[in-house]
């Protein structure tokens, strides 16, 4: 199933504004409707097209661009999860948006760890979708607040220190083997820029802040994706917690 809209607008370039096109993944066709018409509002005019099953997004990647994706995590057989990783694989200048009906610990770790640059919560009312993803205008990552909020204990959690392990009789377990921090490691200031982008500054409020240009925060952003081997704000902080780096 395929919905268009024709574009009446001259478009923009995607990167930090508005949408040329959009594929929606989405086998519900109330909530794919719902999704066209929120996107609609946000960019009159530009083409928004609706994928039911993962072969069908394929195939109108392959034969129209987009560089907007909004995918339904709960497609069958982890669909969503490949249709990302395809995506950023084939076409990385597309922004991949999953979306689910609630807030899935396993399903929000395996969007961004496959690609994806935000994370809705569709149960949220039409207002607070159509807010988050008007963050993508300003090169955010939409991101319901209440999985935001849970990502970032998850940075709290990692940079507390450990307790002491009580003394026991028995052998006390093996601690888990942690993880090696990336080959590339961050410079001082990098560093400093990435708990900012942790924070979810922009890079303008950055630049502000570290009294740098916006070109030259840009500039740290790219060296910290390219180091920790992420394309994104949002799979950089995930990188950066699993290695401790935020610590």
């Amino acid at each position: 199933m395929s919905v268009v809209c024709h574009p009446l607008l001259s478009p923009r370039n995607s990167c930090g504004s508005t949408f040329r096109s959009a594929l929606i993944v989405e086998e519900d066709i109330a909530m794919a409707e719902r999704m066209r018409r929120i996107l609609g509002g946000l960019a009159p005019g530009r083409r928004v097209v609706v994928a039911s099953t993962r072969a069908e997004a394929r195939n109108l990647l392959a034969s129209l661009p987009y560089d907007l994706m909004l995918i339904n995590m709960n497609l069958p057989s982890r669909d969503g999860v490949s249709l990302i990783q395809h995506a950023c694989q084939a076409y990385p200048w597309i922004e991949s948006v999953a979306m689910s009906a609630a807030d899935d610990r396993e399903l929000v770790d395996a969007a961004i760890a496959a690609g994806a640059v935000g994370y809705l919560l569709t149960e949220a009312d039409d207002a607070e979708l159509a807010f988050q993803l008007r963050s993508i205008e300003r090169g955010g990552a939409p991101m319901d607040s209440r999985v935001a909020r849970r990502l970032l204990g998850t940075i709290a959690a990692s940079a507390r220190p450990k307790g002491t392990v009580p003394v026991v009789a028995s052998p006390p377990p093996q601690p888990r083997p942690q993880p090696q921090p990336p080959s590339g490691l961050l410079s001082p200031r990098e560093l400093n820029v990435l708990r900012l982008i942790a924070r979810g500054w922009s890079n303008r409020q950055i630049a502000e802040s570290v009294f740098l240009s916006i070109n030259t925060v840009e500039f740290h952003a790219k060296s910290i994706y390219r180091k920790l081997s992420v394309k994104s704000r949002t799979q950089a902080v995930h990188e950066a917690t699993q290695h401790g780096l935020l610590n």
